[in-house]
């Protein structure tokens, strides 16, 4: 009878354990949040492509996407080089100057 029980203890533990396990290892929000991340992105590369460009042939759309690429790579400025891929920084932000809203005037990485 003992022999039953505990059996049957072990088996609700290990059922309770592997349960457990398997909630914390799925990964249900990080993908998610990536394509939103990806998605808006996305949208504002666009909806500033078609402001910018209007209804101008590709010649227009595509000097635009240059300069779009140029500006995205620009923001690291003073910075460029020595990014690690993946690691979370903490950055402190300037005021830009003319019509540049910000710039990061110093980083680290966080940790």
């Amino acid at each position: 009878m003992w022999s039953r029980v505990l059996a049957l203890a072990a088996a609700v533990a290990l059922a309770v354990g592997g349960f457990a396990l398997g909630r914390a290892s799925a990964d249900t929000d990080a993908g998610h949040d990536a394509g939103v991340r990806e998605g808006h992105a996305a949208g504002l590369h666009e909806g500033r492509a078609l402001q910018a460009t209007g209804s101008a042939g590709s010649g227009a759309r595509a000097a635009f996407d240059a300069g779009y690429a140029a500006g995205a790579n620009d923001v690291f400025g003073g910075f460029d080089g020595g990014w690690s891929l993946s690691k979370p920084y903490v950055i402190t932000l300037a005021r830009g100057s003319g019509a540049i809203t910000y710039r990061i005037d110093s980083r680290r990485v966080a940790g």
